[in-house]
């Protein structure tokens, strides 16, 4: 087993707390002034190019802020304060994101289920109020396989939801969370985090196309490598005309933190030194490009801009 996988199984994941369901909180660290060319409908509908793409709200869980074990603790206190979050807890959007490129509808990482509770394993009903059927996705896209990108892949007998879709999963994610020898060599706690790993493995076997790093989807669609939250975590640039997007997965998990903070990694991270690498590097990138990304973890819908000054990063909402 190499080291980054002896690591992981280690790694004991922290409890996630459900919290109320809701709009996404105010926040004093965020901008909400861009006037770039992206806007997005009252659906949270977007174009990039000829690409449409859909936010998705799969609810919100709160955890709590001890998984920033390595954070100044006054330094922690007074962002998390300043950004409207429960004393010493953090709320955390679930978002995925429905895109249709060329007449066929792809779904990036779908939620939780019912695996933290009711406050989340909402992406079926966001589905249905687009008027989406389950079987009308054509491909499921994951950034990686933590329970809540994959738990809204199978239903609570196990079977698959999207029915007629290709799943699409980075090697490395494939390969670790569906190793028996990995799970049997897992701490009982760290044993609950291959749970919808699991069940997608039995459910979708016959149709994984299992996908190497920076690796083409479809044209316009191809895989970033941003190892670090998780082994194989990936993000996906989209591109369309002159516009293009990232959906960057969970490289930022609490956007109350880490666009102040890129070099704080959190608990869930397999690999803390690669997770702040990874976030490093893209924050470069979108904030010099500026381009236009999306998270999983950022504020409902989750998409909008990063822009740098005097070496501080913020993220500047479009909504």
């Amino acid at each position: 087993m190499n080291e980054n996988r002896r690591t992981f199984l280690q790694y004991s994941t922290a409890t996630l707390c459900a919290g109320a369901l809701g709009e996404a909180l105010p926040s004093a660290g965020f901008a909400k002034e861009s006037t770039d060319q992206i806007t997005l409908t009252g659906s949270k509908t977007w174009q990039i190019g000829d690409i449409s793409c859909t936010a998705l709200l799969d609810g919100v869980v709160q955890v709590d802020a001890a998984i920033f074990g390595t954070a100044e603790p006054d330094t922690l206190a007074a962002l998390l304060a300043a950004t409207g979050q429960p004393e010493g807890k953090i709320n955390l959007d679930v978002n995925a994101y429905l895109l249709e490129i060329g007449g066929e509808k792809l779904l990036i990482d779908t939620g939780t289920r019912d695996i933290y509770g009711p406050t989340l394993g909402k992406l079926p009903e966001q589905l249905a109020a687009l008027d989406v059927d389950p079987s009308e996705i054509g491909k499921v896209v994951l950034t990686h396989m933590h329970n809540d990108h994959t738990g809204g892949l199978t239903d609570a007998q196990g079977r698959a939801v999207f029915d007629q879709a290709e799943l699409i999963v980075p090697a490395a994610e494939w390969d670790f969370w569906t190793s028996e020898d990995n799970f049997a060599q897992a701490s009982d706690t760290f044993k609950f985090s291959f749970t919808g790993a699991r069940a997608a493995g039995k459910a979708y076997q016959d149709r994984v196309l299992v996908m190497p790093d920076n690796a083409d989807v479809m044209p316009g669609f191809s895989g970033i490598a941003l190892p670090g939250h998780s082994i194989g975590h990936t993000g996906y640039r989209i591109s369309s005309g002159r516009d293009q997007m990232i959906i960057w997965g969970d490289t930022v998990v609490s956007p109350e933190l880490q666009f102040e903070h890129p070099e704080w990694a959190s608990a869930f991270d397999a690999d803390a030194e690669q997770s702040i690498a990874s976030r490093k590097r893209i924050f470069d990138e979108v904030s010099a490009d500026r381009i236009f990304v999306a998270g999983m973890h950022l504020p409902f819908p989750g998409v909008g801009y990063v822009s740098r000054k005097n070496n501080k990063y913020r993220f500047e909402s479009v909504v």
